[in-house]
């Protein structure tokens, strides 16, 4: 609770700079709403700056290409749809301090495994129902261990060995990795 109140004071201090630099590049609106499955199975929201055009939903649908190479990883380190600003905000995490309201709701953790939408479910087969025993968290061991660097198995493999290992000290190094990968920008796009 006190990291989401933390975390929620600081995005709020945030928010009017990363809205002007937002809209100064492309107007629209600072918030992407993105869903994912829940503790319960339903689909929840959390909100994140967004870092992307505004058409990147249909940029995405249109071109076959790009949505073929983004089924694979459910990233893209060339992502054209992605603004200037985007490309800052993600390098430094940024974006992703309006999940912090959503910890602070008690719908997120700090740390955990890896929020999913709805369509990569069919990814963790029958590990599906031990995922979604837990919260998702902002953070956690695919985030720090790996990031856009791993296969989506590997994902899953690794938010599957979170969920065996988990102590007090696996999330300990995982907050400390996770404040070390930001500052050194490193693993994101």
């Amino acid at each position: 609770m006190a990291i989401g109140l933390v975390g929620s004071i600081v995005t709020l201090v945030l928010t009017p700079v990363v809205f002007l630099l937002v809209n100064l590049e492309e107007r629209g609106p600072l918030f992407y709403r993105s869903s994912y499955l829940g503790q319960d199975n339903n689909t929840r929201y959390y909100l994140k700056f967004r870092t992307m055009h505004v058409d990147a939903d249909r940029i995405l649908e249109t071109d076959a290409a790009l949505r073929s190479r983004f089924c694979v990883q459910q990233k893209l380190s060339d992502d054209p749809r992605i603004t200037k600003v985007g490309r800052f905000l993600r390098r430094y995490s940024l974006d992703e301090f309006p999940q912090f309201f959503a910890v602070l709701n008690g719908d997120l953790t700090f740390v955990g495994p890896r929020t999913i939408r709805q369509e990569e479910a069919v990814r963790y087969g029958s590990d599906l129902n031990r995922l979604l025993s837990v919260k998702p968290g902002v953070t956690g061991f695919w985030q720090v261990m790996g990031r856009q660097t791993t296969t989506y198995s590997e994902r899953v493999q690794m938010d599957m060995f979170y969920l065996d290992r988990w102590s007090i000290w696996l999330d300990l190094v995982i907050i400390i990795k996770t404040f070390w990968k930001v500052l050194k920008a490193e693993g994101a796009y």
